[in-house]
């Protein structure tokens, strides 16, 4: 518990010094992550979530993605950072 709440300032505090990436990148990496078969499931959930939640378009906004898809393990990092942050953002 501790250790969330700590998680949590931290990435407060990086949001707020980077900023919030443009809408342009976030529709950019979505269309990107639309052509795997993990992403699209996750989309058609939570698309309100996608456009609404500031936490998961910065996640979504400043990943990396092409290089991302490109690794195996970098793929299922991202994808467990967008599960959790949609669960978060319920």
């Amino acid at each position: 518990m501790i250790l969330e709440i700590f998680i949590n300032i931290c990435m407060s505090m990086v949001m707020f010094f980077r900023g919030n990436p443009s809408d342009e990148k976030v529709s950019r990496n979505i269309e990107l992550l639309k052509r795997t078969d993990w992403f699209n499931p996750i989309y058609s959930m939570n698309k309100d979530l996608f456009t609404k939640d500031e936490h998961l378009r910065y996640i979504v906004g400043w990943a990396k993605v092409e290089k991302s898809l490109e690794n195996e393990k970098k793929a299922q990092q991202l994808k467990e950072e967008i599960v959790e942050a949609c669960k978060s953002a319920l």
